[in-house]
């Protein structure tokens, strides 16, 4: 046989093939083909659900806490709604209103490309009080005739806010700040008192007076008087808080004490090597991924609550994590745990005024997150006293 005769064998056959349609069910479009279709919305709907509510939510509302936690406004509390906050509660001033929605609108948190504002929008919602701020981020001070002031001491600087009712009286409690500075102390003097040319009650000049007088003598802190109320914070050398002390509680000619809180810097620092020594020494668990405090927390959580009624001022229990998984998640979870631990102290007797909760999430670490040896000694419990200038 021929290689031609062998190829035209070959084509015969090939051309010879049929092929059959197998019978069968066949699944209609309807309604099967739409199961692809409702299995993507609901995966869209899940995780626009757990990133606009979880995640994005969660992360505005932990940095708003966290900003007024570090500004010492321990008064007010946040209401969010997605990347919104309302700031509710009962400012001791105008000023502290304002710091605290200031604080909120300018509170950050980490991402993966850097430190960004998760709050867009920032309105307020205090008591009666305080009326003319519980509108918006935007509304202006308050108007009203009755003097007030701030007082600030930070970094050698002494700044002077606040409505005198003659520009006598501003000239003079600024000459009187310039009088006190010194080396190394108080170095400079900043007046941006206004003028109301209103009246001026019997005694308001004493009162700033005297919280220049005694501010000067610190390190740092602030000294106030609002709405017939005389607040003062400050930190200074452990031998002259018993002075200061005496001078800021003599009795007011005008208005009631509020806040009068005078922290020694020394014992501070001690009070807080000892907590630290202690959290490091036996540090406080919780069930992986969760707010719930181990057991075996117990006994260091007796020893912090002991050492912490012991210590001056108010504390701050700071929760912290490791980078792993979500920022947003992170920021959340360290402000629960440092919740859980609040809760834990003050179920063992310390007072609750005296303690606040913040949560920093993965933002400072202390060790390699590269390493497990470095991963556990960020995810961590520290208590801090709050500075008058926090």
């Amino acid at each position: 046989m021929s290689v031609d005769s062998s190829q035209s064998g070959l084509k015969s056959v090939l051309s010879a093939r049929r092929y059959r349609r197998a019978d069968g069910a066949v699944l209609p479009f309807l309604p099967y083909g739409l199961v692809p279709v409702l299995g993507l919305a609901a995966l869209l709907l899940f995780g626009w659900l757990v990133l606009a509510v979880t995640a994005v939510q969660g992360t505005a509302r932990a940095a708003a806490e966290r900003a007024l936690a570090e500004t010492g406004e321990g008064w007010a509390k946040v209401r969010a709604s997605g990347q919104w906050i309302t700031v509710e509660g009962n400012p001791p001033s105008a000023e502290a209103g304002q710091r605290a929605l200031a604080a909120v609108r300018n509170a950050t948190s980490q991402t993966w490309l850097g430190s960004a504002r998760p709050v867009t929008r920032v309105t307020a919602n205090f008591s009666a009080s305080t009326p003319a701020q519980a509108n918006s981020i935007t509304a202006s001070p308050p108007v009203s005739a009755d003097p007030e002031f701030l007082f600030r001491l930070t970094a050698g600087t002494l700044t002077l806010n606040g409505r005198v009712p003659t520009e006598a009286l501003k000239t003079a409690l600024g000459t009187r700040a310039e009088s006190l500075k010194s080396p190394g102390h108080l170095q400079d003097v900043i007046n941006r008192m206004t003028v109301t040319n209103g009246p001026s009650p019997t005694g308001f000049d004493t009162v700033a007076e005297r919280g220049i007088d005694t501010l000067a003598q610190c390190e740092t802190g602030t000294a106030s008087f609002s709405a017939l109320t005389f607040n003062f914070r400050c930190q200074a050398d452990d031998d002259k808080v018993a002075s200061i002390g005496a001078a800021v509680n003599a009795g007011l000619p005008l208005g009631a004490f509020g806040t009068v809180e005078i922290l020694p810097i020394q014992a501070v620092a001690s009070c807080e090597e000892e907590l630290s020594h202690l959290l490091e020494a036996a540090r406080i668990e919780f069930t992986p991924g969760s707010t719930v405090l181990n057991v075996a927390s117990g006994p260091v959580l007796d020893l912090a609550a002991r050492a912490a009624a012991d210590c001056p001022g108010t504390l701050r229990v700071e929760g912290h994590t490791d980078n792993t998984g979500n920022p947003a998640f992170n920021d959340q979870l360290s402000l629960r745990r440092a919740e859980a631990v609040r809760a834990a102290m003050i179920a063992r007797g310390v007072p609750p005024e005296r303690l606040l909760a913040a949560g920093f999430g993965q933002s400072q670490p202390v060790g390699d997150n590269t390493t497990e040896d470095g991963r556990a000694r960020n995810r961590r419990i520290e208590i801090r006293i709050v500075r008058p200038d926090e």
